[in-house]
């Protein structure tokens, strides 16, 4: 039996804005939902009809009970959506699987949280939380945010039995999840456990975090570069070191060199440690009498252990680095872990941007505040007023210059 022609005055153009604020409420909430829509302005024509319609006078909302039930009334369709496609109003494809996508996100979300709730840890549901806000459940159903939390919980249960700084990241990738790459960077495996890192161990730099929970990326990749180190030992390293700065060449030393080795100097030895390796080579190419040692960015492990060695030796540490928002975050690090900023203070910083701008050089700006300068506190007042960039490169002139007169 063929279905009733839908009556003409409900065809009008006029009802249009009706039955379009109904199917977008179908859609968005799905299409058992019903609720109220704001009753659009209509013209007399159509306000005529709708009354007519409904058997009684418009409001300012109308309900889409009872919307259905008038349309179904007419035998227009066997419910409200089937009503408002044969109005000429189908449900939106895009719609219905945006939908589906909420719904099976806000299932994840769920498996996820019940997936912890056992968890003795007193951060997991904020880890839950975190996890699932920065996007790492896009995608997952049920099942796979299941599985994430039991991947990070196997991990958390490793490092609760691993002795700090014996495993690397792929050993661990490899023995935990079937491959070595299960936690390269970027996966979101990887993000997942540094989330739960970070609720460990603060907010640190991911592979510091990694590196603070005992995980090594390895132990020769990343490794410190120096120039002139005056090593005073007579291990097979310190004969490489030595041997290196006679043939006039900067050293790349891995950690696991330093670990098998300790490097040691005579107290009061002068480092300067710089960020970028520029400063290194050049140092090398001027055979620089002075020890220069590049962090390369965010200092490894090799580095920081190299300097925590020269620190026990009585060594004095100095630090330069770029004048912008991560260099001088690196300088706060490099403060902390007892190194003496070194031609670092708003002075050296205005200096820079006068020779710059008599260069003739354009600088540029940096939009994000360098944050607190506790060895010079007018550094911070001077950066966030000026916001210029000045990277080490550009006074590797001044900088290795006076730092090698300190050694005269």
């Amino acid at each position: 039996m063929s279905p009733r022609p839908v009556p003409e005055s409900l065809l009008s153009p006029g009802l249009g804005a009706i039955w379009a604020a109904a199917r977008h409420r179908l859609d968005r909430f799905g299409p058992q939902r019903r609720g109220t829509i704001a009753t659009p302005a209509l013209d007399p024509a159509s306000t005529l009809a709708a009354e007519s319609l409904l058997g009684r006078k418009l409001a300012k909302s109308l309900d889409l009970e009872e919307l259905e039930a008038a349309l179904a009334a007419r035998a227009v369709g066997s419910d409200l959506s089937d009503a408002l496609t044969r109005l000429g109003y189908p449900p939106s494809a895009d719609a219905a699987q945006r939908r589906s996508e909420r719904a099976r996100a806000q299932q994840a979300r769920k498996s996820l949280h019940r997936a912890v709730a056992g968890w003795d840890e007193p951060w997991a549901e904020d880890w839950a939380e975190a996890v699932a806000g920065a996007g790492l459940l896009r995608d997952f159903d049920s099942d796979r945010a299941a599985s994430l939390a039991a991947d990070v919980r196997r991990l958390l249960n490793h490092l609760q039995h691993t002795l700090p700084s014996t495993s690397s990241r792929t050993e661990v990738a490899a023995a935990l999840y079937g491959s070595a790459h299960a936690l390269d960077a970027g996966t979101r495996r990887a993000s997942a456990v540094t989330h739960a890192l970070r609720f460990c161990h603060g907010p640190l730099e991911e592979r510091e975090l990694w590196e603070a929970a005992g995980i090594l990326s390895d132990r020769v990749s990343a490794p410190a570069l120096v120039w002139s180190l005056p090593v005073a030992g007579a291990s097979p390293l310190d004969m490489h070191i030595r041997l290196a700065f006679h043939a006039g060449l900067p050293l790349h030393i891995s950690l696991y060199a330093l670990r098998r080795h300790a490097i040691s100097v005579d107290a009061g030895t002068p480092v300067l440690v710089v960020e970028n390796p520029r400063l290194v080579e050049a140092a090398a190419e001027r055979h620089l009498p002075a020890c220069v040692i590049s962090t390369n960015g965010n200092p490894s492990t090799a580095v920081t252990t190299l300097m925590s060695q020269l620190q026990q030796a009585g060594a004095s540490l100095r630090y330069h680095g770029d004048f912008d928002s991560p260099g001088i975050a690196i300088c706060r690090r490099m403060h902390e872990f007892g190194c003496s900023p070194w031609m670092m203070d708003a002075g050296d910083y205005t200096d820079a941007i006068k020779q710059a701008k008599e260069s003739d050089v354009l600088l540029l700006s940096d939009p994000k505040e360098c944050g607190p300068t506790p060895w010079d506190p007018k550094l911070h007042a001077a950066f966030d007023h000026h916001r210029l960039i000045i990277h080490e490169e550009f006074v590797l002139d001044g900088v290795l210059d006076r730092f090698g007169r300190l050694n005269q």
